[in-house]
């Protein structure tokens, strides 16, 4: 019998324009624009800059919610195939261990 063990992590993204006229602030005000309560910013784009100076940048921040998750079977390629198959809808494996 063999066991994989790992930790899963949701997709899910939230995203926030911002507009201003320097990118600084544009940025600063896309960020502002996300509510991070379970959620880091992993990067951000300008989507339009004008010679005039208007800019727009767009925040994209990923949830920060993991969870373990676990899946057994008679050898390890069972295992890790129940375990990669019994990952739900929006979410990825960050890594496993097996226990043999």
């Amino acid at each position: 019998m063999a066991t994989v063990r790992g930790t899963i992590r949701s997709t899910n993204t939230i995203t926030a324009d911002g507009l201003a006229d320097d990118q600084s602030t544009a940025r600063a005000r896309a960020v502002d624009g996300l509510d991070l309560a379970g959620y880091d910013v992993v990067q951000t784009n300008t989507l339009s800059s004008t010679a005039a100076g208007n800019i727009t940048v767009r925040a994209v921040a990923r949830s920060t919610e993991n969870q373990p998750h676990e899946a057994s079977g008679p050898n390890y390629e069972a295992a890790l195939a129940a375990y990669l198959q019994s990952i739900p809808d929006g979410w990825i494996s960050l890594g496993i261990t097996i226990d043999a």
